[in-house]
């Protein structure tokens, strides 16, 4: 073979398929490739272009999220920075309105820790949950805090998703003071980075409250109580102006309330529309309806308020919202949550204007006596007694126009006498027959008491006080004294039939006094009457130069209701400070009409002594004559009365 047929063959096996040499020998010369092997032909073709593209993805993916996850961390230190300087200060809060969908609220929120980074939060969606149950909503957009500007005040909208899981919320938080919820929160980083995504929070919070603010109630404008002739009971109404810390500020849709005593529900009250400003000074506008007596539990309910107030203990009530179907004034998830809320609230949390409280002399109109009987004897210095027929006009100024029904039927006092000191001196007999209380008028009322026979028992070693109180009564017409004990007394009034039990009664009296008035009779004509006296016997006993002893039968004709017995008392009558006479008698009795009274008269001589000549030139003339008349050392065997 020449070298040229030999470069031909070489030529000629280059344009060859590589194929095995096998299928080269195999195949004939004349057969050409199929549609088959093409295909898998190209198919290989585009696995090996492919594989390397897909590397060539995945790397970058890889590269694009490792630069993303630099972004990210370069950030942290921003939001590490804020969460450490984020510390709240509530500032303020303001609840602007509610309904059964929604609750309009502003809060200013501080941040005094602040650095000099700046936050810009685009929005947060949070949502509550309580017990796996969705509460409601709120979005809140613009979030933004600066060096210059580190409080945020939000103006926003609480959704209420479940009504009745808003309700569980709030009985929660008042019975426990404590709520366990979950808040679930969508925020958007992207104002610390403009590629930040959206993050999801979730976080269990377990919600310890504060314990309740000190709140002052101080009742104005009192109107009433009137007998409601719509509801039943009686009716009053009140501005309660409320003392709240100055941070929080509310307006609230009025509401309806129980008040309940030993579970017996004694009143209800329409409360609101509330309105409370950011100074944390209050207006609360309440109409309070007490109701009719209608069981024996109610009445005895009724009665133990009334003698713990008297006694200062006070008492406490529980509150607790109405059946919300009475009333549709306020959301149903509000109103549902105070049905099963309730509230102690002590009967010292309330102060009455100053101008309830009155002195007795104040409302004591007058004192109209029936009869007066006195008697004290040397035999009972410490025990006098006295029988008394009488009526005390009271008058109670009406400055909150109040109507209602109130008398007492049966009043019986248990009651001791007290010092300046407040300490007892003297116990009053417990009378046989009760002081009755009728009204006349709006809070005018007359007290009426019959006594026979109604004493003093003086404690033993307390003598000497209960003639300190004696002589101020008797010499500066001043009663002054304490009255302490109880009354068991039954009334009937507008809202039914009230028995009390020793009720109890500290009071200070403090009343200076000049004449009694006459029952029925002219003021006037009766403080004028005077007592008729003639003298029908004189018996001269004994004469010497310096002086003259007489016994003399007088007659004396009482007009007065008034009387006494006074054993054994001496009296010193001087004129002009000269003693011209001592009068004195064993047994003094006087009643109303003739009375027989025989006195012992020592008269004194003083011959040179031109006081006695006046003293017969005024009275042989007719003048007045003004004579002092006054006891003296062992002037009676009755202590005190000496």
């Amino acid at each position: 073979m020449s070298n040229t047929d030999t470069d031909a063959a070489v030529r000629d096996a280059d344009q060859e398929p590589l194929l095995p040499r096998e299928r080269s020998i195999e195949q004939p010369e004349h057969a050409q490739p199929s549609a088959t092997g093409w295909a898998r032909h190209k198919t290989l073709q585009v696995a090996r272009h492919a594989t390397t593209f897909i590397c060539v993805c995945l790397a970058a993916a890889c590269l694009a999220i490792g630069f993303y996850i630099l972004y990210i961390l370069f950030h942290v230190p921003a939001l590490l920075a804020v969460l450490r300087g984020s510390e709240p200060l509530l500032e303020s809060a303001s609840l602007i309105d509610m309904n059964d969908d929604a609750v309009l609220f502003a809060v200013d929120i501080q941040f005094p820790d602040w650095g000099d980074r700046v936050a810009n939060i685009p929005f947060v969606n949070a949502t509550i949950y309580h017990h796996g149950h969705t509460v409601g909503w709120v979005y809140a957009s613009n979030l933004k805090v600066t060096p210059q500007e580190k409080r945020i005040s939000l103006y926003e909208v609480f959704h209420v998703a479940n009504s009745d899981a808003m309700a569980r919320l709030l009985i929660e938080a008042a019975s426990s003071r404590r709520v366990a919820v979950n808040a679930q929160a969508k925020i958007a980083l992207s104002g610390f980075g403009k590629y930040l995504p959206v993050a999801d929070v979730s976080r269990n919070l377990d919600v310890v409250l504060p314990p309740p603010p000190n709140v002052n109630v101080t009742a104005c404008d009192v109107v009433g109580p009137v007998v409601d002739m719509r509801r039943g009971g009686i009716t009053a109404q009140a501005n309660l102006k409320l003392g709240l810390p100055a941070f929080a500020s509310a307006n609230v849709s009025p509401i309806w309330l129980d008040f309940s005593y030993h579970g017996i529900v004694i009143a209800a009250a329409e409360v609101g529309p509330v309105s409370i400003y950011a100074s944390g000074v209050g207006d609360l506008p309440v109409k309070v309806n007490v109701r009719q007596i209608e069981t024996s539990a109610h009445e005895a309910a009724l009665a133990d308020m009334a003698i713990k107030a008297s006694s200062g203990e006070g008492f406490e009530l529980a509150v607790s919202g109405a059946d919300p179907s009475r009333y549709d004034t306020a959301p149903l998830w509000l109103r549902r949550a105070l049905r099963n809320i309730t509230i102690p609230v002590r009967s010292d949390m309330f102060q009455l204007p100053h101008d309830v409280s009155l002195p007795i002399e104040d409302i004591v109109k007058s004192v109209a006596v029936d009869k007066l009987y006195g008697y004290w004897s040397a035999k009972d210095s410490f025990n006098p007694w006295a029988g008394v027929s009488a009526q005390v006009s009271i008058d109670i100024p009406n400055t909150t126009a109040a109507d209602v029904k109130f008398e007492i039927e049966s009043l019986v006092p248990n009651i001791q006498l007290l010092d300046e000191d407040q300490l007892p001196f003297a116990t009053v007999d417990i009378p046989t027959t009760p002081i009755r209380v009728m009204q006349t008028g709006e809070l005018q009322f007359v007290a009426s008491c019959d006594y026979d026979r109604i004493g003093l028992s003086v404690i033993p070693g307390r003598e000497l006080q209960f003639t300190r109180a004696m002589k101020r009564a008797l010499s500066d017409r001043h009663v002054a004294i304490g009255v302490d004990g109880t009354l068991n007394v039954s009334m009937t009034t507008s809202i039914g039939q009230i028995h009390i039990e020793a009720l109890p009664i500290a009071t200070n009296i403090d009343w200076k006094f000049d004449r009694l008035e006459v029952a029925g009779g002219d003021s006037e004509m009766s403080n004028n009457k005077l007592a008729e006296i003639s003298v029908t016997r004189i018996h001269v006993l004994d004469t010497t130069r310096d002086q003259i002893k007489l016994e003399i039968d007088i007659g004396v004709e009482n007009p007065f209701t008034y009387g006494a017995f006074i054993s054994d008392m001496a009296l010193e009558v001087n004129y002009a400070g000269l003693h011209i006479a001592t009068v004195g008698v064993k047994e003094l009795s006087l009643s109303q009409g003739t009375n027989d009274v025989t006195v012992y008269v020592d008269f004194n001589n003083y011959p040179g002594d031109p006081r006695q000549r006046m003293l017969f030139l005024e009275a042989s003339s007719g003048k007045n004559v003004t004579l002092e008349i006054s006891g003296f050392p062992n002037c009676t065997t009755i202590s005190p009365l000496e």
